[in-house]
């Protein structure tokens, strides 16, 4: 049986910026009764704080019994009891219509949506205050507390009516429509927002379009005691991305009327199949298509795939016209902040030009790290070997404030590009792991005789060999001799006898 992993990544749709007034309005509406809703509902399980910590006896399937905290589904439950009106119990204790009007006639799972916020918030809280009263008086800092909610509104999948998207598009259209249910001031209804829609989530969402009436034809089949081929039995399918409960997300934007960009955001998840450990895939396997990359500061990525223990391809990703670029942008901020003088505290100077180095750094990761993740599907390698990275140390020579600044961001700029390949590769069943650095760039992935590093470049100190080479290329040859284990390393105060390559 094969052992599977749900991967999610999220899409972004933007609501049309000619969007009516009225149903800008609507949003904002929601997500106020919304927010009510779950500052209702905290104080509801901060008042019933012993529910949360409450053992419940459970029978084992063996008929034994072991004692749990309750889950947020039984929490739910206890919470819409003691809350909302039934024929069974028309008088709640805390009743939410008496407390929150407008949340009268307020859609289930929305309502829902709102308790298990609630719930989590309550759940953070506690464990916070019970770890902040258990510390040490003069060792404790400022009491946690449950804070206001201040939350985007969450729409689960089956509130969300999409558009029969068309696999086979004929025309391109300029946007289409999805429905929520919304808040109009009077009543709840359904709302037509005008949304744009690029190739890419349209694609996507047909497809999750598809395999949701799957699914439903085989729930319905099941039900009805038909069996369904083999392929069709089960859940969803792996490898097939599967829209999830929608967000919507409000973003002040001066050149959007009213002064407000809205977005959907939806997450979408799939089935992969769960990769095996490094370890037992190298034994397995010890002539496996791997991939080492070596993340530098001058150039973003070295990478390499070895299939069968050799070399198969390479590929170097510079990144020099972003460094510069990022230090001529930390030159002008030194430059204003002088002009300025001193900093006033808790105000963002230069915040524009921030955001421009922020999402300089943000793109180049997100690219290489696509990068990375093709190259290694095209070469068919399961594992990806980067370097363990330590903490910063800021290099010996004098430099400017701007080139530290930019050293710095660089060296940052390392673990976000891994970050975001670790979340890609695993998307595509590949494994990611670490290796230690120590004198990767140092010795000679051929004769393994320790070498000279100047700058950029490499250079054994074999006299039968003389190789010479990139050292960020040295560094990737030696990730992979430590993923086979064939790695040697040098010994303090002893020259190795150098081997004829």
């Amino acid at each position: 049986m094969r052992a599977l992993a749900a991967v999610i990544k999220t899409i972004r749709i933007g609501i049309h910026r000619e969007v009516h007034r009225c149903k800008t309005e609507a949003l904002e509406m929601t997500k106020d009764i919304y927010n009510q809703v779950i500052a209702f509902y905290m104080d509801f399980f901060t008042a019933h704080l012993n529910v949360l910590d409450e053992p419940v006896q459970v029978r084992k399937k063996d008929g034994t019994v072991k004692e749990r905290t309750r889950t947020n589904q039984e929490l739910l439950t206890f919470a819409e009891f003691h809350t909302l009106a039934t024929k069974a119990h028309p008088n709640p204790g805390w009743p939410l219509d008496e407390h929150v009007p407008a949340a009268e006639g307020m859609p289930t799972e929305l309502r829902r949506a709102a308790i298990n916020q609630a719930i989590g918030k309550v759940r953070s809280w506690w464990s916070h205050l019970k770890t902040w009263e258990e510390t040490a008086p003069d060792q404790r800092g400022r009491e946690p507390r449950p804070g206001a909610p201040n939350e985007p509104v969450t729409f689960y999948a089956g509130m969300v009516e999409h558009p029969a998207y068309d696999l086979n598009p004929q025309k391109k259209k300029r946007h289409t429509f999805i429905s929520l249910k919304l808040h109009t001031g009077q009543k709840w209804e359904k709302v037509s927002l005008p949304v744009v829609v690029h190739a890419q989530a349209e694609g996507l969402l047909a497809g999750s379009a598809l395999e949701k009436e799957r699914i439903a034809r085989e729930r319905k089949r099941s039900k009805t005691g038909q069996a369904g081929s083999g392929e069709e039995k089960g859940g969803s399918g792996a490898g097939t991305w599967v829209a999830k409960s929608l967000t919507v997300y409000g973003k002040r934007d001066k050149r959007y009327p009213g002064g407000m960009r809205y977005a959907l955001h939806i997450p979408m998840e799939k089935s992969v199949d769960k990769p095996r450990k490094a370890e037992e895939q190298r034994r397995a396997n010890p002539q496996m298509p791997v991939v080492a990359v070596d993340l530098g500061v001058g150039r973003l990525a070295v990478m390499g795939a070895f299939v069968e223990g050799r070399l198969a391809a390479t590929r170097f990703v510079d990144g020099r016209a972003l460094n510069h670029r990022r230090h001529r942008l930390l030159t002008v901020i030194h430059r204003k902040r002088k002009q300025s003088g001193r900093l006033q505290p808790g105000v963002q100077d230069n915040a524009n030009l921030w955001n421009k180095i922020r999402n300089l750094d943000e793109n180049a990761a997100k690219q290489t790290a696509v990068a990375i993740v093709r190259f290694a599907r095209e070469h068919g390698a399961r594992v990806i070997v980067f370097e363990h990275l330590r903490r910063y140390r800021p290099p010996k020579e004098k430099m400017s404030r701007s080139d530290r600044k930019n050293h710095k961001r660089a060296y940052w700029l390392r673990g976000q590009i891994m970050e975001w390949v670790r979340d890609l590769a695993f998307r595509e069943g590949i494994l990611t792991v670490e290796r230690n650095p120590a004198y990767t760039s140092q010795v000679c992935p051929h004769c393994k005789v320790l070498g000279e590093r100047n700058g950029s470049r490499f250079t054994c100190k074999n006299p039968n060999h003389r190789y010479n080479a990139d050292a960020d290329f040295v560094g990737m040859m030696n990730l992979y001799r430590k993923w086979t284990k064939t790695f040697v390393y040098p010994r303090k105060g002893d020259d190795p006898k150098p081997e004829v390559a």
